[in-house]
């Protein structure tokens, strides 16, 4: 398992350091606001990331409830396999408790990301707009995912479930998984900006 651990280490090395290199192809040297400084871009951030956040402000949420509740479910269970995958490292020896209970509950996210699949391959507008990449994230996703349930019941070695994170990690800087990384900058990209300009913290009552 010893070599599996040293791929998988370097491939998620190599997503962090191609993630650096594309934030800061992307963030550049930036644009001068000459504009005059009209509020706080430090709390618009953390108000971008908590109030603005919350179901009545994003009428996706509000819009599209069941269909956001599956794509959260999708995203937590992609993120227990990561956090699993970091467990192996630390832990190798780390076996959880009712395994089987576990894996259960895994299949939900891995259903939620079948659901999304096969959503954006029948609905004609999803599918208009949607390009490889979108199918292959999804299939990604549920893969691991699919992998870890597969690893906590004893039905693949860890050799196999860590090459199956190599892939994913290796995978991650050059698709549409690098949001892992990019929807954080977003928000706090414009939210610094919309701070600076008084428009977040919104001063109406919430």
């Amino acid at each position: 398992m010893d070599t599996e651990i040293i791929i998988a280490i370097s491939c998620l090395v190599w997503a962090f350091a191609f993630l650096m290199i594309q934030f800061f192809i992307a963030r550049g040297s930036g644009r001068k606001d000459f504009s005059t400084k009209e509020g706080n871009p430090k709390a618009a951030v953390v108000y971008n990331f908590t109030i603005a956040m919350l179901p009545a402000h994003k009428e996706t949420i509000t819009n599209h409830p069941v269909k956001f509740v599956i794509g959260i479910t999708m995203h937590l269970g992609a993120f227990f396999s990561i956090v699993r995958v970091f467990i192996l490292f630390f832990f190798p020896d780390k076996v959880f408790m009712y395994p089987y209970l576990l894996g259960s509950v895994l299949f939900v996210p891995v259903f939620c990301g079948i659901y999304l699949f096969l959503r954006r391959i029948f609905s004609a507008n999803l599918r208009s707009m949607s390009s490889f990449d979108d199918y292959l994230a999804i299939l990604m996703t549920v893969g691991f995912t699919i992998m870890t349930i597969l690893f906590e019941i004893g039905a693949v070695d860890a050799s196999a479930f860590l090459i199956s994170a190599s892939v994913l990690f290796f995978y991650i800087p050059i698709g549409k998984l690098r949001h892992v990384l990019f929807f954080f900058l977003a928000r706090i990209n414009y939210g610094s900006r919309l701070g600076y300009r008084g428009v977040y913290p919104t001063n109406k009552r919430e």
